[in-house]
């Protein structure tokens, strides 16, 4: 987030405006009237400029009190608003994970059941339904391993059951064979200390990075790093691709969702990249004192 760098101003500021006032008017004047006159109009010049300036400084100072404060308000409320919009976002996936797994699953399994048992009761001269059997089986076979990877990448089941390590291993899998980019997973399996919502978060995150790399960096090979490491939790993930220049392309949505996810744990994240030399994501969450837990579905 961007910081606010207006320079406050300081007592010593209107001391030495006051000064520098004062110092003029006695130049001004002190070719002009006599010296005795001149010392008390000087004096009270002074003064009554420096009464002024200090209204003014002080009037300034609480103006900026004001704006510095609606401003961590400000970002306060856009914390809470992304904290509830992730929340909500994965209870929808939950749901639908959910429905299709419960529902559209447990049809095209009826539906299988079915069409194998029609199969068993056909002749051996009714070869042609037999063979129209077959194909509706396996494309009921087809559509229901294509509803079980949606209902999976939707919300793993295991990310619920066994815990993240199981899930990453499994998601990282199904990665490089959709894609051909080569996965190096290296876990030390010590994420499962943290809450529910922070593992969803993190597996979030490793989704969303593999999902820019497979997007953007033409790269051949991943190596994704997750470790505990002197009371905070680190993860790494690097690929070898194209790279390019940070400070010279905007955050895209996916690098936003990450921020805003690793800013609900109160974590930091440094994004290192160069033309032709890869690019890099470190990660650090405090493992022993997480100030505030990233909402999670029930």
């Amino acid at each position: 987030m961007v910081g606010f760098t207006r320079r406050r101003p300081s007592r010593l500021d209107t001391i030495i405006v006051g000064l520098v006032c004062m110092l003029a008017l006695i130049i001004a004047m002190g070719m002009q009237i006599q010296p005795f006159t001149y010392l008390w109009v000087s004096v009270w010049t002074g003064l009554a400029v420096s009464v002024l300036v200090i209204s003014f400084s002080v009037r300034l100072e609480q103006k900026y009190e004001e704006e510095h404060k609606r401003l961590l308000d400000a970002r306060q409320d856009l914390r809470r608003l992304s904290a509830r919009l992730v929340a909500a976002q994965e209870q929808e996936r939950q749901t639908l994970s959910r429905e299709l797994h419960d529902q559209v699953g447990q049809t095209l399994t009826a539906m299988k059941i079915d069409i194998t048992r029609a199969e068993q009761q056909l002749d051996p001269s009714q070869a042609a339904i037999a063979e129209r059997l077959q194909r509706a089986r396996r494309g009921a076979e087809e559509t229901l391993e294509i509803i079980r990877r949606m209902s999976m990448l939707l919300r793993p089941s295991m990310l619920d059951d066994i815990g993240l390590s199981a899930a990453l291993s499994w998601y990282t899998r199904q990665f490089s064979e959709n894609t051909g980019i080569r996965v190096n997973l290296s876990d030390d399996s010590t994420a499962d200390q943290f809450s529910e919502a922070q593992k969803t978060s993190l597996y979030r995150i490793v989704q969303e990075a593999l999902t820019n790399v497979a997007r953007h960096a033409e790269a051949r090979a991943v190596r994704i790093q997750l470790r505990s490491e002197d009371e905070r939790y680190r993860v790494e993930i690097e690929d070898d691709g194209k790279g390019f220049t940070p400070a010279a392309h905007p955050k895209g949505l996916g690098l936003i969702g990450i921020q805003e996810r690793i800013d609900e744990m109160d974590g930091a994240f440094d994004l290192a990249s160069i033309p032709g030399g890869g690019t890099r994501l470190s990660i650090t969450i405090p493992v022993h004192e997480p100030a505030r837990e990233a909402t999670a579905p029930s």
